[in-house]
């Protein structure tokens, strides 16, 4: 029961959590300096433009301090990995107890570790502005171990009888559109990725809360 009570805080903690980090991330767009890649003298933030990592910068690109936005984007970052993590690990004994069900899960969640790793390097360390090839290094190892989590708990939900087909089908939706976001690098599709990724989690994860009510 204990162990039970874990997983259900874990599972509440993930669902408020991504509620919070879309808040502080519209903050953070809110207060952003101004300018993009395509246009510095651009004014404010450009969803089809700016990248999330120009929330992060220490200058934006209109060559103003971006102090108040990057202390947003940076509790966003924080949030997400307190609660995706531990979320993440209770979602993994949910699973079936099969050999391969467990070795996809398992491995997906190794990723999702990775993914939470490089965001933490990349924001606290490598800044795009100060440090432009490793934060994109890290970046974009975040969002292909990112992408593989997805994809393989996806495939797990598949195979389990436990898990609608509708369920894996939002987190497959995630790594679709993080596929075309890896290959385009357009802004937009990024942005798609996290409140698509924001919507599979509050529904997985409130469905995963009542369950548990439901069995106390």
């Amino acid at each position: 029961m204990a162990w039970q009570n874990w997983r259900k805080i874990a599972f509440v903690l993930a669902i408020i959590g991504s509620l919070l980090v879309l808040i502080l991330l519209m903050f953070g767009v809110v207060f952003y300096a101004g300018g993009n890649f395509f246009n510095p003298s651009a004014p404010g933030y450009s969803m089809w433009l700016n990248s999330w990592s120009d929330l992060g910068r220490t200058v934006a690109w209109s060559g103003e301090i971006n102090f108040i936005s990057q202390l947003f984007f940076s509790l966003a970052c924080v949030f997400w990995i307190i609660s995706f993590v531990p979320s993440i690990h209770a979602l993994q004994s949910l699973f079936s107890e099969s050999r391969l069900g467990k070795l996809l899960s398992n491995t997906g969640t190794l990723f999702a570790l990775i993914s939470a790793i490089t965001v933490f390097l990349f924001v606290f360390f490598f800044s795009e502005d100060l440090h432009p090839f490793p934060h994109r290094f890290f970046a974009v190892l975040g969002y292909f171990s990112f992408l593989l989590a997805e994809i393989l708990y996806a495939f797990v939900m598949f195979i389990d009888k436990n898990y609608p087909n509708t369920r894996a089908m939002g987190f497959l939706a995630v790594g679709i559109v993080l596929f075309l976001f890896l290959i385009f690098n357009a802004a937009i599709l990024q942005k798609l990725v996290t409140f698509i990724h924001t919507i599979v989690i509050l529904i997985v994860f409130y469905s995963a809360v009542k369950s548990f009510q439901q069995n106390e």
